[in-house]
């Protein structure tokens, strides 16, 4: 049992980790290039994610990577060489570098198409949303032979 699942220790825990002050600050360091993108309204919309009883149990299996599937890079490599249709995989210019790592790790299968947006980390299809939606629309187009 992690500490996070002890009821009142884990409710402390998560209450210390996942206030406004740190939801930001992370903001701020990984997930949007704007710092300033997340506040006011978009703020208040996060804050009720992590406030529900039982929301610290997801969370803290999302950052420990308990969600994640794959092991390890290798898995997750080995995964999408099996896949048979083509896999866009779209990330911004200031992506963190240990996800950048496994984007370029990715990118070198033949059937891997890698686009860069010009701004944007972890989080960019919500702080880019046309800019994202514009290239899987292209991506799907191509796929379908019907590029418009």
């Amino acid at each position: 049992m992690q500490a996070g699942d002890v009821p009142l220790l884990g409710q402390l825990l998560y209450r210390l980790n996942v206030n406004r002050f740190t939801v930001r600050m992370m903001a701020r360091g990984h997930v949007y290039s704007d710092t300033a993108w997340l506040a006011g309204e978009r703020l208040a919309q996060k804050m009720k994610v992590v406030a529900p009883p039982g929301a610290r149990h997801a969370s803290i299996r999302f950052v420990s990577g308990l969600l994640d599937p794959m092991p390890d890079r290798a898995a997750f490599i080995a995964t999408a060489q099996r896949a048979v249709a083509p896999i866009l995989v779209i990330y911004g210019a200031a992506t963190p570098p240990k996800s950048k790592a496994e984007i370029e790790a990715l990118a070198l299968l033949p059937h891997v198409r890698l686009v860069v947006l010009p701004s944007g980390k972890l989080a960019l299809h919500e702080e880019f949303p046309a800019a994202v939606a514009e290239e899987v629309r292209s991506f799907l187009g191509e796929a379908s032979g019907s590029v418009k």
